[in-house]
């Protein structure tokens, strides 16, 4: 092993090390032991620690490495797109849906599903949904882990995708969503520093900012194209956007958060933070480092369009380097185990617990704790021989999940009218429409969103207006959440008003 790859191996060991102490410590730091706590990390997380931690745990393997492929082979202006979206998908959780949903007072998107429309099928469907869309998002993820291994220890990509796995598993295994949380929050302010160092020797080498730009503009014309010269048609854009527009009002990984934080005031101000930093985050990487790297490579198409970062790195100092190949794999397993923890709690904590309602709450912990191992596993096997092009793969996932689940949570918050019917019919007509589009059509990147999101809506709104409307009982908590946070004592008076 060379000097070069033994520094870069340090700090990966150092900071791998410090994950698993983080979440030995979390273990010891649970108090109740009830699965809520598990899934919640106590529900008392501040401002800073949780903005960071959304940050990193939206802010994927995929932003470090994908987005930056996807700017150098599509243009900047299609990633752009795609995080306009995000932008916009940020501001539609904070100002819409994060007071009500953190006043529900539950641990997860299809909890919420649940207390808001009591439908045994829709309580079925949304955790399977969940499930296989963040199967697909992590093994996207996973791909970066075995990247990095490979290019700079020359450890087999099986191998580099093993280690990784190891770890996030073990901790998220023992420590739920504390652990989860604290090392997001680490992670977080790692992925800021490297990419803040890193975009900084981007824009003050080649002449530095609009000389690089332009310079990058004649090597790679097609880098700043627009009109018929971009590789995608402008349907791809706007489906790309949308996507990402929609999808954050029921990712699990970052609505969670809002259930950890301290207050819901709390939960959207981390929300805002993490935006900030995101944004930061996508005009460095997406812009003024691919900018730096088409002048490095002179601008000619690659093999392998996701390792336009890592070209990067080899033009900046070791030390640096190292720090950025700990960054990126933090990226990793910030994003991993967040979405690891969702999707183990959709299955355990929200499959299970519709199929066998008589779950102890012990039960319930244990079946998702294990859920973590076992779907932690699954992932590893599957990151074995990924696709290509890590951002198509997991945005391709989360037009499923929008497609299926946005209209029924936001009507869900927003329309006393809509009904579990109508819930139930959006989500099969959304989630099914997007997949005969998907695999049924040769269309554009992305655009089958345009289609099915639409055909979700009008299934609400007909199958709403078509079935009978709620009952004072149906809307007793969610009327109770727009004002303020759902108790055990408000529980109670339901109970002795309309019945169990």
């Amino acid at each position: 092993m060379t000097s070069t790859q033994i520094v870069p191996l340090v700090v990966l060991a150092a900071y791998m090390l410090l994950s698993v102490g983080i979440g030995v410590y979390a273990s010891r730091k649970q108090k109740s032991g009830t699965a809520k706590e598990y899934l919640t990390g106590g529900g008392g997380v501040g401002f800073w620690i949780n903005g960071f931690a959304i940050f990193a745990a939206f802010a994927t393997g995929g932003t470090m490495l994908g987005n930056i492929g996807l700017s150098y082979a599509g243009g900047w202006g299609y990633i752009t797109a795609y995080n306009a979206g995000v932008a916009v998908g940020y501001l539609l959780t904070t100002f819409f849906l994060a007071k009500t949903l953190r006043n529900m007072n539950v641990s997860t998107v299809p909890e919420f599903i649940k207390a808001r429309f009591k439908n045994k099928g829709l309580n079925i469907i949304v955790p399977v949904v969940i499930v296989v869309t963040l199967v697909a998002y992590l093994v996207a993820q996973m791909k970066v882990g075995g990247m990095i291994g490979e290019r700079l220890f020359g450890i087999p990509y099986t191998w580099s995708v093993i280690l990784i796995g190891l770890v996030y598993i073990f901790y998220t295994f023992i420590g739920g969503m504390k652990a989860v949380t604290l090392t997001d929050f680490m992670q977080g302010l790692l992925m800021i520093g490297v990419i803040v160092a890193t975009g900084a020797i981007a824009l003050s080498t080649n002449g530095g900012g609009v000389d690089s730009y332009q310079l990058a503009q004649e090597l790679r014309p097609q880098w700043t194209a627009g009109g018929d010269d971009t590789p995608f048609p402008f349907v791809a854009y706007v489906g790309g956007f949308l996507v990402w527009a929609t999808v954050n009002a029921v990712l699990p990984h970052t609505v969670m958060r809002l259930f950890a934080a301290k207050t819901e005031r709390t939960g959207r101000a981390s929300l805002s933070l993490g935006l900030g930093l995101y944004v930061l985050t996508a005009i460095l990487t997406c812009v003024a480092i691919v900018a730096s790297t088409i002048i490095i490579t002179g601008g000619g198409d690659l093999e392998n369009a996701d390792e336009v970062f890592l070209i990067f790195l080899e033009n900046v100092p070791k030390w640096l380097m190292a720090v950025a190949f700990a960054g990126i794999f933090a990226a990793v397993m910030s994003s991993v185990s967040a979405m690891l923890l969702g999707l183990s709690a959709a299955f355990s904590y929200d499959f299970l617990g519709e199929v066998r309602p008589n779950m102890t709450d012990g039960a319930k912990r244990a079946a998702t704790k294990w859920g973590v191992l076992v779907f932690g596993v699954i992932t590893l096997l599957l990151s074995m021989n990924p696709p290509a092009l890590l951002t198509l793969l997991y945005t391709a996932a989360m037009g499923l999940l929008a497609s299926a689940l946005f209209f029924p949570t936001l009507l869900g918050v927003w329309w006393k009218r809509m009904t579990s019917v109508g819930a139930l019919v959006g989500a099969i007509a959304g989630g099914a429409s997007y997949l005969v589009l998907l695999w049924g059509f040769s269309l554009p990147a992305l655009s089958q969103i345009l289609i099915s999101l639409p055909i979700s809506l009008i299934a609400c709104i007909v199958g709403s207006l078509l079935s009978k409307p709620p009952t004072a009982k149906d809307l007793h908590r969610i009327a109770i959440a727009h004002e303020r946070e759902y108790t055990d004592a408000d529980a109670a008076e339901a109970a002795a008003t309309y019945g169990s």
